[in-house]
């Protein structure tokens, strides 16, 4: 049996047998309003498809894909895969669950499996086994999926979980996410990606309705006018994040679904700097969509603004008296002795860069809030034990502090502001020899280009091959050398081969040398 081909596969297939070169990931991406991982998690279903037709699929690294399809025998094939395309819509497993879990989110229940099998046009067993999968993670997100003979099927939360959660689903970050039907940008807003298809399958009829309502775009300046009267400014992704948190908001609010949170918590909300920008944002989301909001869901945009990353820091009085006693001189005196760099507590850079990545984090963690993993996530350098060490160090004083225990994205973030910081305080080398052919006007050159990429290297002695001694090894710090030097030296870790242009592979063996150097 051949295997069913989603439609998204289908149009990938289409465009390859039409191609007549190699084509990328990327411009298939670009062609058919994907993402350049939808594309490659498509390719092993496309490749089957060919393999069951005796054609296969090329992959040519760093150009492409191609098929070997002869012109006549493409056409054929296209003209089986429209006669399919026009009588079936076919949804990939992952597709399937994510409708299916938005479905249940945001349509009050519940559903017998009947009503689910006809909108998602699936079998019973189907539909059991992904409500299986979906009824999993639910769990894992305070949902409870009940379902009851003769009931039907629910998801039961609080509101606030509700939302969470279809903010996950939105933005992508579910086990069931792979093939992802969504996609968030600045440029677009939120996208639909089976939009084109909705008259084919009921549920994706509703499913684009709802998601019509989530209106990024015009959050999307909301939350820049928060920025201003807060200011300060949140990172590019966060500002998306708030705003389809926003979005959502909106959107329950005007369905009459409020947040149920302790009144407590929502008294010291209103004694706080923030309340009055949350309020002024609560003011622009009711009066767009006509709804009423109420304290705590005045509550709710505070704790999220409160919550969400910064790229430069908040006033003082919004970073302090916030429920937390954040001992930031104590974290900075502790980082000048960790790496035995004096100026290094007084790094005002780095003191910001912890405010805004620790302050929120503890508010997350307060809270109870998601914020996508994929935006703290981050790539450590090679070698960051030393810097994970004393990062660890931070979340210690941070736990004291507040009680409040940093993740693991957390301690990474940390641990890259302090590689940073390190290179930008280290004392830097005295003594550099760049070793060149005597006479060579090259030297000349690769002393400029060094001293232009690397301006604090300001002691360079230029010497010959013949001229270099012991003593001179010995003494340097760093040995740049466009020749291959003696036998007694070419084994020396300071001693780095060089092109007289100074390529960028140059620059980079002398980027992690200076990085790691103790």
């Amino acid at each position: 049996m051949l295997p069913a081909l989603t439609n998204r596969q289908r149009d990938i297939l289409k465009i390859l047998l039409e191609a007549s070169k190699p084509i990328s990931s990327v411009e298939l991406a670009g062609l058919l309003h994907l993402s350049p991982h939808q594309v490659i998690y498509s390719m092993p279903a496309v490749r089957e498809w060919l393999k069951q037709h005796n054609e296969d699929l090329y992959i040519h690294s760093g150009i492409g894909f191609s098929t070997t399809v002869s012109r006549k025998q493409a056409l054929a094939l296209q003209q089986e895969i429209d006669v399919n395309a026009s009588t079936q819509l076919v949804l990939s497993i992952s597709q399937r669950q994510q409708l299916l879990a938005l479905f249940l989110l945001t349509r009050p229940g519940p559903f017998i499996l009947s009503q689910l099998e006809k909108i998602l046009q699936v079998s019973r067993m189907t539909v059991s086994k992904d409500l299986d999968e979906v009824e999993v993670w639910f769990l894992g997100e305070q949902i409870t999926l009940t379902r009851k003979p003769h009931f039907g099927i629910q998801a039961v939360c609080t509101e606030s979980s509700r939302r969470q959660t279809i903010a996950k689903l939105i933005w992508g970050e579910t086990p069931f996410s792979k093939d992802p039907i969504t996609e968030v940008t600045h440029a677009d807003g939120l996208v639909f990606d089976l939009k084109g298809y909705v008259r084919l399958l009921p549920i994706l009829e509703y499913i684009n309705t709802f998601l019509s309502q989530i209106n990024i775009r015009r959050t999307v300046g909301l939350v820049t006018k928060a920025e201003e009267q807060l200011g300060g400014r949140f990172t590019d992704d966060a500002v998306l994040n708030l705003a389809l948190i926003f979005a959502i908001m909106a959107n329950r609010v005007q369905g009459g679904h409020h947040l149920g949170i302790d009144k407590q918590l929502v008294s010291e909300l209103e004694t706080m700097p923030i309340w009055p920008v949350a309020g002024f944002v609560a003011q622009r989301l009711g009066q767009t969509s006509n709804s009423s909001w109420k304290s705590e869901d005045i509550a709710g945009i505070a704790m999220e603004l409160l919550s969400a990353q910064r790229n430069e820091i908040l006033p003082g009085e919004l970073v302090q008296s916030q429920g937390f006693n954040l001992d930031i001189r104590r974290i900075m005196d502790y980082l000048g002795e960790a790496f035995n760099i004096s100026k290094l507590k007084h790094d005002q850079t780095l003191q910001n860069g912890l405010l805004n990545n620790i302050i929120p984090a503890c508010f997350r963690q307060r809270f109870n809030l998601w914020f996508p993993d994929s935006l703290t996530k981050v790539e450590m350098p090679e070698q960051p034990e030393r810097e994970l060490g004393i990062a660890q160090g931070i979340v210690n004083i941070v736990r004291e502090n507040t009680g409040v225990v940093l993740g693991e994205n957390d301690l990474n973030i940390l641990a890259m502001l302090l590689r940073a910081a390190y290179i930008r305080n280290r004392s830097y080398l005295e003594h550099v020899i760049v070793v060149c052919p005597s006479g060579m006007a090259t030297a000349q050159l690769l002393v400029a280009r060094l001293g232009v990429r690397f301006p604090y290297l300001n002691s360079l002695e230029v010497v010959s091959m013949r001229d270099l001694t012991s003593a001179m090894v010995l003494s340097a710090d760093l040995i740049l050398t466009t020749v291959p030097l003696p036998r007694q030296y070419a084994g020396n870790p300071k001693v780095i081969r060089v092109h007289p242009l100074l390529m960028p592979e140059d620059i980079e063996a002398i980027t992690k040398f200076l990085s790691y150097r103790e």
